[in-house]
Parts: structure tokens; sequence; C-alpha cells
């Protein structure tokens, strides 16, 4: 069945597609759906969430006339810079230049649960990118940086077409603070942990790098917590809320920071 495909300002997009666990008969339906509907609008490929299905399903054309159905994909591995100019069936009639990787790998699974992987490059990797996107609630105003987002509203509303332009980036910097802090405090635990096991002048050596560690997850804690308030003033189109779960995770890092200070007080005397 054909269906129609969701444009601006339909918030339906950004709903981000869960896993798929139930490989049954509504899987199909919705696959045989996203063919129908990507012959019928003549397009290369097409995600569910673009006919406003909820699922993590891609269809695509290929070259000879079949179809592959990439169902739960997960990029694993990207290299490579492009300068893309892009178009999309959700802002209708519109071109933008976007920053995407040149190569990637992918791994999905088939219709059959089956895992599966591929490699792809140029304009192919570019095509995935984009329908992978809308799997996690972004789309090609995402990309964007906010010079651009600007002029991109611009040309919208040139266009005759209305409604609010909110987006926030797929990934922020305090995602890396966040990243590093954790792998430290998994570090700390393992050293202290550790400590049952090895000898005096070892024990030495220990406490002297996690006295370094705790010192820096502490800055780090304060760290994530500035870069985020930083990067919500800079992306103003970001919620309220987004600002409570800043809050939140730096009060769950600061609270991890200081058991594993305690933890290694009483077991290292650090």
């Amino acid at each position: 069945m054909i269906r129609d495909i969701i444009t601006y300002p339909d918030k339906r997009i950004e709903i981000i597609s869960p896993d798929l666990r139930a490989f049954d008969e509504d899987l199909y339906s919705v696959i045989q759906d996203l063919k129908d509907t990507l012959e019928a609008k003549q397009v290369k490929a097409i995600a569910a969430i673009q006919i406003a299905v909820p699922m993590s399903v891609i269809v695509v054309k290929k070259e000879d006339g079949s179809f592959l159905e990439i169902i739960n994909p997960r990029i694993i591995r990207k290299s490579g810079s492009i300068d893309s100019m892009e178009s999309t069936l959700y802002f209708p009639n519109i071109t933008q230049n976007v920053k995407r990787y040149e190569k990637i790998n992918i791994i999905y699974q088939d219709r059959d649960a089956n895992q599966q992987a591929l490699k792809a490059e140029g304009d192919f990797a570019l095509l995935l990118q984009r329908k992978i996107d809308y799997i996690y609630g972004a789309t090609l105003a995402n990309r964007m940086k906010n010079k651009g987002r600007k002029e991109f509203k611009k040309e919208l509303a040139a266009g005759g077409v209305q409604g609010s332009f909110e987006s926030c980036p797929t990934v922020f910097k305090r995602d890396y603070v966040s990243s590093v802090l954790m792998k430290i405090l998994f570090f700390i635990l393992i050293a202290n942990i550790a400590s049952f096991f090895v000898s005096p002048e070892t024990l030495i050596s220990i406490q002297k790098y996690v006295g370094y560690g705790i010192i820096v997850t502490s800055i780090l804690v304060v760290a994530y917590f500035f870069v985020g308030y930083y990067e919500l003033n800079v992306e103003k189109s970001c919620t309220s809320c987004k600002m409570g779960l800043i809050t939140a995770n730096t009060l769950y890092y600061a609270l991890a920071t200081i058991a594993m200070a305690v933890m290694s007080y009483f077991l290292l005397k650090v």
C-alpha cells in the first residue's frame, strides 16, 4: 500500500525508532508499504518513520531493481569527510550542503533476523547516513551549523512553509567529557578491587594513580556541567528539559566520584 510521506513541520519525524524484536507479519507489511511508497515516489530509499511508522527499518532500491531491507542498523566504522549537497522529502524543494562521512561500515538484520554487515562509500554511504539519521529522530537540519540553520529557516519561509523550526544536535561535546569520565571511574573501581591481590609495593603505585584519577574526575564533573550549559546556550532551540538532564547527569557523576573516593580512602588510604 502506498503511504503518505510526512513533511515539515510534522513533528513525528523526530520520534526515535526503537529496535525491532518481533520479526513478524506486521514488519513484513510495513516493508511492503515502504517498497510501494518508494516506487510511487520514485526515490532511492525510505525509512519507516518517513511514513510515520516508528520502526528501525530502511528499504533501499538497488541498481538491479531489487530491494535491500535493512533492520536495526548501526554504523560501526566511519572514515573520511565529504561535502554533500542534499535534498529530502521532509523539506520539499530545499537543497543544503552538509558534512558527511565518505565511507561507513554498518551492521544490521534482515527480515529473518539474521545478522548482516556491509561497507558503503560514495553516494551509497551518503544515502544510508541520511536514512539512519531519520531512525534516530534527526533530519537534514540537525547536520547544519547554526548559521546554515537560520538561512534554511528563511528559505523555508520564502517557500511558504510555515511552522516552528526547532532542532538540537545529535552529538554533544559533553558526551566526550562523559565518556572520558566514565572510563576513569571504571579504572578507579578496578584499582580498588585489585588492591586485594597486589603486593605492598604495587599498592603504593595504585594509590598514586587513583589519587590522580579522583582529582581528574572531579574536574571533569565540573567541566561536564559547564560544557553542557554552554552548548544549550549556543543551541537555543533545545528545550529546558535538556538542562534538567545535564544537571541530573552531573549529580550522578559527582556521586559516583564521591563513592569511588570513599572506597579508595578505606581500601587504599588515598
